[in-house]
């Protein structure tokens, strides 16, 4: 069985190459664009140097049970999924205080998770119910008001988005599932199956991430336009949106 500290040396080579990958990709888009398309390499490359430090376990914890924890995975994790979710609703057309909230539930989620392993009872606990109440306001604001949004914009837009969220929904459930069935959970997964599923849920998940965004050109390109136009002043609009009329809108559920 291939020891656990090599399984992230792989996820962290793999995430390497794909990090290059996507920043070729990005080079290759217009010279005005590719700042905006920056964050999904960053995605990638938070991902490689979270798997460098599990690696050479930099910053792992033991819990009182004997179990170990890679502080590193939720360094990544604060970064990306704030990244990510800002992403998704700036494609939904979101306003800025729903992307200012998206941003802060996605910190206080991946957060207080981190902080359960750091605390004493009953702090544990508080943070644990910090973690879900913020895990199901997120979930709430994509499903609901960030799709009611996505509904004003072109079909490409709303299409894009809901490939995003479901992406990061179907993600943020099996995370769940890992949670209760790791060795710190239940105990139901050993050391190698539980590093491996979830290296692979976030290589797939940050690698598909990247490729939804990139490729829906049509897509971002009026979302760029849009964050154009905001910070030229030109829209007086609380929001980031370039909306169209209800005839081009798509319907969200479709």
């Amino acid at each position: 069985m291939i020891p656990e500290l090599q399984l992230y040396q792989f996820a962290f080579y793999a995430m390497t190459v794909a990090t290059l990958c996507f920043l070729v990709w990005v080079a290759r888009m217009p010279a005005g664009k590719r700042r905006y398309y920056l964050p999904v390499p960053i995605l990638c490359g938070t991902l490689a140097l979270a798997n460098f430090g599990m690696s050479i376990e930099l910053f792992r914890i033991t819990t009182a049970g004997g179990d170990p924890i890679p502080m590193t995975r939720y360094a990544d994790y604060v970064i990306a999924t704030p990244i990510m979710v800002f992403i998704a609703g700036l494609i939904a057309g979101a306003t800025r205080r729903q992307l200012a909230v998206a941003t802060v539930l996605s910190v206080a989620w991946v957060g207080s998770s981190a902080v359960r392993y750091l605390v004493d009872p009953p702090l544990n606990t508080v943070a644990g119910i910090v973690t879900i109440v913020s895990l199901v306001g997120i979930v709430v604001l994509m499903i609901w008001p960030l799709t009611k949004r996505s509904g004003k914009q072109s079909g490409e837009r709303v299409l894009l988005y809901g490939k995003l969220r479901n992406l990061l929904l179907l993600l943020w459930v099996f995370y769940l599932v890992m949670g209760f069935v790791s060795r710190q959970g239940l105990g139901l997964l050993d050391a190698f199956s539980g590093i491996f599923v979830a290296a692979y849920l976030d290589i797939l998940a940050r690698i598909g991430f990247g490729v939804l965004v990139l490729r829906a050109t049509d897509a971002t390109d009026q979302v760029i336009a849009g964050l154009r136009s905001t910070d030229s002043g030109d829209d007086g609009s609380d929001g980031v949106t370039l909306e169209r009329s209800d005839e081009s809108a798509v319907d969200p559920a479709d």
